[in-house]
């Protein structure tokens, strides 16, 4: 366990536990309450004497909640999966609330032990989508009763007609609006675009749904969703454009409101690596250098097979992280410049699992631990710590896996030279559908034929 380890960085992540902006809590198998944070108290309402020692269900609003829950935990937790799911909770004062809930099994020594629980308040979010919803009916009401804003303009923007709604929102009358350029309400950044889109319209499809800004009278800039139509003359001659339009900012708003919220949600992530990456230079420069060695040519392998954005981001986290273990191995030992004795192998070999354990206490939505855990396991099964062969490797340590050695080999060590980039890429070449999977060996191969370089 991190307690038996360094104290020093079991301070840090006890740090990272307590210091958490959202709801952490670690309970077992039974659903008993083992450990919690600040933030999970608050957010509920309880000290945590109340909670400790109790089960977790007494948090959830209904029995029904409570089933559906127990049984999709137990599902994911079985699989070894992570789990997240949106529910209803009650605090202390009785009062309910929406909450995101992330979960992640823990394992000692490959049997599920525990569950650790992350809960984000979300009920700011659900009010504004239910606001949304009650927006949209509104709107449905209006298109019964031909409220929506339409509008008719020939195809240099004059407009022939706009409906009672069209004027009012524009602050406008009829008389005021028709025979003038609707060009004004577009904001000039956009017109190109809007004027393409127009043209795009044909006797085949005549018509498109679009998303713009708009300028109101008083200058201030709202956004409206239209459903455009182009209206043609017997020689196919467009004559006319009609939209009908709507107003989408309440949406737009959530929309940004989400999208910056998630910013913020990965930026913690990053910044929880970066904390980690930065222990790791203070202790070791060598081993520091390694890791970001090895992220740069395993992103690069990602690449090359053509994993996605999302895949690579978490390649990239576990690859500069992977040998955080090393934080527990004496400097004397990981810098020695002669041959290690078997004894001191040993102690080098734990620094997998104790990275993969040191990294269960935080929640990252990629198998980070697990990678770390695997990052010395082989094809073959003569890796370590577990003798994992095949299917038993997750894919992306399969990648981890190639960058380390070749990275290792490339770089200048206290015991040892570098090698030639020549003898590495052949020790590899040699090891593939052994040591390592053939596919990731093929594209190692092709990104230093590419040009490939390692960045100090």
């Amino acid at each position: 366990m991190i307690s038996e380890l360094d104290p020093d960085y079991d301070v840090l992540f006890q740090r990272l536990f307590d210091n958490s902006p959202e709801g952490v809590v670690i309970q077992d198998l039974d659903g008993i309450v083992r450990k919690v944070n600040k933030a999970f108290c608050e957010m509920f309402g309880y000290s945590p004497e109340e909670v400790l020692g109790k089960d977790l269900d007494i948090l959830v609003a209904n029995d029904e909640t409570l089933r559906s829950e127990a049984a999709e935990r137990t599902k994911c937790a079985t699989k070894g999966e992570h789990f997240v799911f949106e529910s209803v909770r009650q605090r202390k004062d009785g009062s309910r609330f929406h909450v995101l809930a992330f979960g992640v099994p823990i394992t000692v020594n490959g049997k599920l032990v525990a569950i650790y629980g992350m809960y984000r308040d979300i009920s700011d979010r659900k009010r504004a989508e239910e606001e949304l919803q009650r927006s949209e009916e509104r709107y449905r009401a209006i298109i019964q009763q031909q409220k929506e804003l339409i509008v008719r303009y020939t195809p240099d923007w004059t407009i022939t007609f706009a409906n009672e709604a069209y004027c009012k929102y524009f602050s406008s009358t009829p008389e005021e609006i028709i025979g003038t350029s609707m060009i004004v309400h577009v904001p000039k950044k956009i017109r190109a675009k809007t004027l393409k889109h127009l043209e795009s319209l044909s006797i085949e499809h005549p018509t498109a749904i679009s998303e713009e800004e708009t300028v109101l009278r008083s200058g201030e800039i709202r956004w409206q969703q239209w459903d455009d139509t182009a209206l043609f003359d017997q020689a196919g001659n467009v004559v006319e454009y009609q939209s009908v339009g709507r107003d989408i900012t309440d949406r737009k708003q959530m929309e940004e409101s989400l999208r910056l919220s998630g910013e913020k949600f990965e930026k913690v992530l990053d910044e929880t690596v970066k904390v980690l990456a930065g222990s790791m230079r203070i202790r070791d420069v060598y081993t520091a250098d390694h890791q970001e060695g090895v992220a740069q040519l395993a992103r690069a392998i990602g690449e090359e097979m053509g994993l996605s954005e999302d895949t690579l981001k978490g390649l990239w986290m576990a690859a500069l992280i992977h040998d955080i273990g090393k934080l527990h191995i004496p400097g004397e030992i990981l810098n020695k410049p002669t041959t290690l004795t078997g004894l001191e192998y040993e102690i080098v070999k734990r620094h997998s699992e104790v990275g993969a354990e040191t990294l269960r206490g935080v929640s990252f939505p990629w198998p980070i631990a697990q990678m770390i855990a695997q990052h010395h396991e082989r094809m073959d099964g003569s890796g370590y710590p577990r003798g994992l062969k095949g299917d038993q490797i997750i894919p992306e340590v399969r990648i981890l896996a190639v960058a380390d050695v070749m990275e290792a080999m490339c770089s200048h060590r206290p015991f040892r030279p570098a090698y030639p980039l020549h003898v590495a890429l052949e020790t590899i070449r040699s090891g593939a559908g052994t040591l390592f999977d053939e596919k990731v060996v093929k594209a190692c191969l092709n990104v230093f034929e590419k040009g490939f370089g390692f960045v100090r």
